[in-house]
């Protein structure tokens, strides 16, 4: 893959994180540039917010991030629950 960035998200994470167990797996705040593409790969069997973005189970979620900008939406895979996604 030629992503940029490429996070994966193990096979049960979602366990994990309903056993109360901090998931680290992507940044709190993940700063990228105009043009870069972001891959996340979930292994989980059930799917996962990240931001804006909702990775189904066993799917691959790219993105290529096209203006600047901030998000900031739910993470079910970092201890805070949520994530701040700065495009520059």
């Amino acid at each position: 893959s030629d992503a940029d960035l490429a996070y994966v998200i193990p096979a049960g994470a979602g366990e994990a994180f309903d056993d109360g167990e901090p998931l680290e797996i992507l940044p709190a705040r993940l700063q990228v540039s105009v043009g870069d593409v972001i891959e996340i790969v979930n292994e989980d069997s059930r799917g996962h917010l990240v931001g804006p973005f909702f990775v189904g189970a066993g799917e691959t979620l790219r993105q290529e991030f096209a203006s600047e900008g901030e998000f900031i939406g739910e993470c079910t895979v970092h201890p805070s629950g949520q994530i701040v996604v700065e495009v520059r």
